[in-house]
């Protein structure tokens, strides 16, 4: 979620109290702000549609293990001064938001809420239920989503000061993963079983898309092979070479099926040893990255050579799901 992002990375109690700041930097504090917030939005919406397409496109795979779901191609977010104090007045400059406002913060290109007219920064004011939520923000994008599985979502928006009716008639069947931001210079990514979160580190270290393809494609297997998932105590298992190995080899299929090119997809890993030289010799958790390299390349292989037969992109079983 937006706001959740932001205050990840912002809203931390200080262990001492804040000096207060002048006019000149409160009023350079809010054009700072209005900053993050723009480079949050452009992070997101590269993400957002590099997901969309990953999880549209491998749709069929995910169905035959039963990790499926709806999607309207859209994020929203609720706002309330419970949230951040410090955030709300750069999105009410931006969005008009207020107190208990639910607004729309993404629209996947291509997607059913794009193609029914849905633009980023319309309020929802209803949206076949009441929109404005009480207590803990809930996820309203998952719950939106939700609602279209039952049929047509009305929304009923305010935009530009005026009332805007938008039905979406159908959602689009796509894998059961969602895409999160997470502001920070560590080069990361990971899944959790229901999403695939990616930092701004990793994001700057693979600037093209076919590279953060690639990786998307790895946490997307591990959250549809079944691989992240939590103990009894609330805790995620721990990953094993042998399951890396596997999101490696679906992961590329994965990417390779959503139209990416991946002919220099085994770079990946020489890019991150290079980062951090100790995935160099590998650990009880992660394969070597000279190991993953080479694998790639073979898996690679493998799969242009089904390409150029004409011959569907169905990855092998490495491991059994979950052990």
């Amino acid at each position: 979620m937006l706001l959740a992002a932001l205050c990840l990375a912002a809203c931390a109690p200080a262990a001492k109290p804040r000096p207060e700041l002048t006019p000149e930097a409160t009023k350079e504090a809010e054009l700072q702000r209005e900053f993050a917030l723009e480079s949050l939005l452009e992070r997101q919406d590269r993400l957002n549609a590099l997901g969309y397409t990953m999880i549209t496109a491998n749709e069929p795979l995910c169905r035959q293990r039963g990790r499926v779901r709806k999607s309207l191609g859209l994020t929203a977010d609720y706002f309330n001064t419970r949230d951040s104090k410090e955030w709300l007045p750069v999105l009410s400059k931006k969005w008009g938001v207020g107190e208990n406002t639910i607004v729309v913060t993404g629209v996947v290109p291509g997607s059913a809420a794009a193609k029914a007219g849905v633009l980023r920064g319309d309020v929802i004011t209803s949206m076949g239920v009441k929109a404005g939520h009480t207590g803990k923000r809930l996820n309203v994008t998952q719950e939106m989503d939700d609602m279209s599985a039952k049929g047509p979502v009305t929304l009923k928006l305010l935009r530009a000061g005026k009332t805007v009716s938008v039905t979406i008639p159908a959602p689009v069947d796509v894998c059961d993963s969602r895409f999160v931001v997470r502001i920070g210079d560590a080069v990361n990514a990971y899944a959790d079983g229901k999403n695939v979160i990616v930092t701004y580190g990793i994001m700057n270290l693979y600037s093209k898309d076919e590279d953060l393809a690639v990786v998307l494609g790895h946490e997307l297997a591990h959250n549809i092979l079944g691989h992240a998932r939590k103990d009894e105590s609330g805790k995620m298992v721990p990953s094993t070479p042998e399951k890396e190995a596997e999101a490696d080899a679906v992961g590329l299929y994965f990417t390779a099926r959503a139209g990416f090119s991946i002919e220099n997809a085994p770079n990946v890993w020489r890019r991150m040893a290079a980062q951090n030289p100790a995935h160099i010799r590998g650990s009880l958790v992660h394969p070597s990255s000279a190991s993953r390299f080479v694998d790639m390349e073979a898996i690679k292989n493998e799969i242009m050579q089904r390409q150029a037969a004409g011959l569907p992109l169905i990855p092998k079983p490495r491991v059994v799901p979950g052990q």
